[in-house]
């Protein structure tokens, strides 16, 4: 065989692998919609993939290693989200956490493994490096905003304190009782935009004394 057919060999199988792995994480996906992540099983997974249980075991070591290369395809989708608008200009604060707000209600499964890990879920040096480098890139972005919101000095720290309470308000109404969908959806951008402006005015009110 050439060495150019050996090459073509060796893309069609990175593809073949890639196409599977994707396979397998729509379907874990597809479970988590249902229930909470952590409660899912490898059986379960590989039954909803069409796939046997050893095949799983071939991708993935372990199940955190599963849900983190799900926890990767989301950020690499939010991120350009936050970044720009339909005409390519930066969302303004108040916009941002509307968005990262919105972005995690409507991906519960993204924000409930974001947290997982934070917490302290089982990740490998690599891995480890790769989650820092994904949050370094969502903070940066929101002292970004900050900035242009007039944060001055300390703004990172800003930055952390409003990730925090933008997560925080996933964490009490996320999945509130007896509210419809659209009613905790519709109160969770509420309130990431007033948490908006209240880092806004405290900033205003920093640099006026």
């Amino acid at each position: 065989m050439t060495p150019s057919a050996l090459r073509g060999l060796a893309v069609l199988r990175e593809n073949e692998r890639d196409a599977r792995r994707t396979l397998i994480m729509d379907a874990a996906c597809s479970l988590f919609a249902k229930k909470d992540f952590k409660q899912v099983t490898v059986r379960e997974i590989a039954k909803q993939a069409g796939v046997g249980v050893g095949t799983i075991y071939n991708y993935y070591t372990s199940l955190d290693e599963l849900f983190f290369d799900i926890f990767l395809k989301h950020a690499r989708e939010i991120e350009p989200l936050l970044s720009s608008r339909a005409e390519k200009k930066p969302p303004g604060l108040n916009d941002l956490c509307v968005l990262y707000v919105d972005y995690l209600y409507t991906h519960i499964p993204f924000y409930q493994i974001m947290s997982h890990f934070m917490l302290g879920g089982d990740l490998s040096p690599d891995a480890t490096e790769k989650l820092n480098t994904t949050m370094r890139t969502l903070l940066d972005r929101l002292e970004t905003a900050l900035q242009d919101a007039g944060a001055g000095k300390d703004s990172r720290v800003s930055a952390h304190a409003l990730f925090a309470a933008l997560n925080g308000i996933m964490i009490s109404y996320a999945r509130y009782p007896g509210r419809s969908n659209d009613e905790i959806r519709a109160h969770t951008r509420r309130l990431a935009g007033r948490m908006a402006d209240i880092f806004a005015k405290a900033h205003a009110d920093q640099d006026a004394s």
